[in-house]
Order: C-alpha cells, then sequence, then structure tokens
C-alpha cells in the first residue's frame, strides 16, 4: 500500500545535554517515552537517531527495565531519567526509556521513527511515570495539563493548514461554531477510553453500543478498529448495497470507489461526528481498502481515520476528552452556503462593533478596548498582562505521513516546530509569536 498519507504521525523533540534531535510519534494510546539506544541493532541503522547516555551530562541510570507490548509488536530496554524538550520548553528528570530490543515493525527504512512518546496516563505507564505534558504541569512550567490535535485530512479542507499538536487550551480558531462536546474518561486503567453512545450507518442504529461500548481516541493506530463482537455486524451494513467490496477477519476492501458506501457516524458525548465514505476510503494496489480493523480489543479504538476529520483535545486535569468539527468538517456537514457564510458574519460584527462603541464610550479609547476583546497585552499597574492561554507549544506537521511504526499501524513522516508563546517583552498591542 503506498497511499497511507494522513495516517500516522510524528515530531521532533530533544532529548539530552547537549540536546539531539528524535523524531517520534505522538501516541494517545500508551503512556511511555521511549527512544532506540545506542546500544541495539538500530545504531547500525544510517535512517534512525540513537540515544548514547555517555554523550549527556543530564543522563540518570538506569532506574530499571521495562517491556511494553503494542497492538503490533513489543519493545524493551533500561529506564533512565533525562532532559527533555519539547519545541522551546524543557522537562527535567523525565523518567523514559532507552529501547535494546524490539520487533522488526519498529524499523521501517521507508517511514522511520525514532521512538514514542505516549500521551496516556500514569496508570497505563510501564515505566511508572507521568508523561512529558503532566510533568511541565508539575514542573510549573505550563497552567494545565492540556492539549490538543489537529491531523491533516483533506489537504483541499477549508481551515486546514497542516497537523499540529499544541499543549494548552484549544485554539476555537479550528472549532466550529465554538462547540466541543467534552466526555469523561471511564475508569482508572490510565487510557483516554470514553464512553460512546452508539454508531450509525447512514443515520440508523443497527444495535450497536446497546448495552454501552468504549471508544479510544488514539493518534498512534492509524485506522478505526472494531471489537470482534461487532465486526461482522459492522461491516455487513457497510458492504450491503456494494456487490463488489468484501470483507474478512483482516478488514473491508472494495473495487469501484466511494459511491453508494454509507455515511458512519459516532455519537460521542453530545456530539454526532460523521465520516463520510471519502473520508474512511483508503487508495490500495488494485482497489480501495476502507479505514476499518476488527480486533479482540475490548474497545473501540477511534485512529486517525476518525482523528484527522475532528479537532481532539485531551484534559489530563479533569479527565477528559473533547470532540469538535473543525472549521471545514462543519460547514460541510451542515451545508452552510458561502452567502450564508457572509450574512452571519457581517451580523456578528455589527453587534461586535456596537458592544465595542458601547464599552468605549463608557470606559476609555476603543484601543484598549480592541486590546482587551482580543486579548492582546494590555498595560497594568504592576507591568504587562499575557493574553489568555499564556504558553501556545505548537508543533506543528506539514509533511504527508505513512503507514509504519508503533501501536497499532502507527508511525509517520518528519514535521516541522514551532514555538508559539506569548511575549511579555513585547510593547502593548504588538505580541508576536517566536518560532523555531
Amino acid at each position: 500500500m503506498d497511499d497511507y498519507r494522513t495516517m500516522s504521525y510524528k515530531g521532533p523533540i530533544h532529548i539530552g545535554t547537549p540536546p539531539k534531535q528524535f523524531d517520534v510519534i505522538f501516541d494517545t494510546g500508551s503512556s511511555d517515552l521511549w527512544v532506540f539506544s545506542s546500544m541495539s541493532k538500530a545504531n547500525t541503522k544510517d535512517y534512525l537517531h540513537t540515544y548514547n547516555p555517555r554523550m549527556s551530562s543530564t543522563y540518570h541510570g538506569p532506574t530499571g527495565t521495562f517491556e511494553i507490548r503494542y497492538g503490533i509488536g513489543r519493545c524493551g530496554g533500561n529506564v533512565l531519567k533525562e532532559s527533555v524538550k519539547l519545541g522551546g520548553i524543557d522537562v527535567n528528570h523525565q523518567t523514559m526509556g532507552q529501547v535494546t530490543y524490539y520487533s522488526a515493525n519498529f524499523d521501517t527504512k521507508d517511514n522511520p521513527s525514532d521512538g514514542i512518546m505516549g500521551l496516556a496516563f500514569r496508570g497505563a505507564s510501564k515505566t511508572n511515570t507521568h508523561n512529558v505534558v503532566m510533568n511541565m504541569k508539575l514542573q510549573g512550567l505550563i497552567p494545565n495539563a492540556t492539549f490538543s490535535f489537529i491531523l491533516g485530512g483533506d489537504p483541499d479542507s477549508v481551515g486546514r493548514d497542516g497537523s499540529f499538536l499544541l499543549i494548552g487550551p484549544p485554539d476555537y480558531d479550528y472549532v466550529y461554531n465554538n462547540t466541543i462536546s467534552y466526555v469523561k474518561t471511564s475508569g482508572s486503567d490510565g487510557m483516554w477510553s470514553v464512553p460512546m453512545k452508539t454508531i450509525l450507518v447512514d443515520g440508523k442504529a443497527y444495535g450497536f453500543c446497546t448495552t454501552g461500548c468504549f471508544a479510544l481516541p488514539d493518534t498512534g493506530t492509524s485506522l478505526i478498529v472494531v471489537p470482534n463482537d461487532y465486526w461482522h455486524e459492522f461491516a455487513s451494513q457497510i458492504v450491503s448495497k456494494r456487490s463488489d467490496c468484501k470483507f474478512d477477519s483482516t478488514g473491508i476492501f472494495c473495487h469501484d470507489g466511494a459511491d453508494g458506501l454509507p455515511t458512519i457516524s459516532f455519537v460521542l458525548g453530545n456530539g454526532v461526528f460523521k465520516l463520510e465514505p471519502k473520508q474512511y476510503m483508503l487508495s490500495a494496489q488494485g482497489g480501495q481498502v476502507l479505514g476499518f480493523m476488527p480486533s479482540d480489543f475490548r474497545h473501540f479504538i477511534l485512529g486517525d481515520t476518525f482523528l484527522k476529520n475532528v479537532y481532539t483535545i485531551f484534559n489530563m486535569d479533569n479527565s477528559s476528552v473533547g470532540f469538535a468539527h473543525t472549521n471545514s468538517t462543519g460547514y460541510w456537514h451542515e451545508e452552510v452556503s458561502w452567502l450564508e457564510r457572509i450574512k452571519t458574519l457581517v451580523f456578528y460584527a455589527a453587534i461586535f462593533l456596537v458592544i465595542v462603541s458601547l464599552i468605549s464610550a463608557a470606559y476609555g479609547p476603543v484601543k484598549h478596548c480592541l486590546q482587551r476583546a482580543f486579548g492582546r497585552e494590555a498595560q497594568t499597574p504592576g507591568g504587562t498582562a499575557l493574553r489568555p492561554g499564556g504558553y501556545r507549544q505548537v508543533v506543528s506537521i506539514p509533511a504527508p505521513a505513512y503507514m509504519g511504526g508503533g501501536g497499532q499501524l502507527g508511525g509517520g513522516p518528519g514535521y516541522e516546530i514551532k514555538n508559539e508563546m506569548a511575549q511579555p517583552s513585547a510593547p502593548a498591542g504588538d505580541v508576536e509569536d517566536s518560532q523555531l
């Protein structure tokens, strides 16, 4: 298969002193950070970066050993503590692993990655540690342990400008109608599993989740994974109007494009999130493979086939996941015409100007009101006040992605990274973002 673009995602981090770059998969389906060790066979591969503790002055260890089994493959090695930088934020004494042995699927030359950064909770950690984002909060580097993902979907979609991992509050510029459907996680297993009300096929329920089921939003999994108990009925409904489509214990396969395939909807919290056929159909040699696969895992896994069509927010402070239509998918699902959009924008702009004028007349110059309205910096008696959000750490992922790596069908290409932080030293009204 040579068309698994937008199906897996990775990005750069830096480990050690002096810092060395590693390109790792960001994985919400696991909790541990690890990279290949210079003591492993990966050290002989010129397309992989390996960690050598002798080359870092901030290495501390080993403190133990670990082994992790993923949906596909396993790896293990030594536990240590190190300095880890994600963008411009340095985390000290981060517990992590250096992998000294691993299964072959982690070593793919066409889609190399140097390791995995798990972003689930400590309860699922094999190295008994908090993930990097939570340690950022515990070390006072960020106010809240919240992060979110926009993953590359249709490159022609409105409102898409690549893929990114944002550390900090969600960016409402990407949220359609300012509406996020938050769902509490299901328990204490350390994973991001959330209750899912049902799945609809062309708007109809076929008995899925009648007794309750759970879904795991997992950036480290490429496809949507369906528990074996639901697989036969689920796949049967998808192919019911297409005689050329077949399914078996590995997936669903078609020959003649997307026509006649149903819309699949996932009901999460108060939101209904639709996938049209073109959004879950993947090209394959000799036809198409659909973005679903069966598994003996007890929960549904909402992998990148689903996540690349929504904006997903992970809040570690209150153990919840937020799902939102992006500006592109929201408009598309609601079928709002461009004329209606313009009318709506004009209406709200008029209301906004009236409000600003009233505030300006009552409290001060218009410039001061606009600064307050937009959250820009404003002079205060004690110095400067940062715009809402404080630090905004963005990992930008403009490159296409490919199948491979860890988790379930995980992996991807290299990314760019930019660090967006509110700068307290900038003049009032002139906040700028610094980029790496």
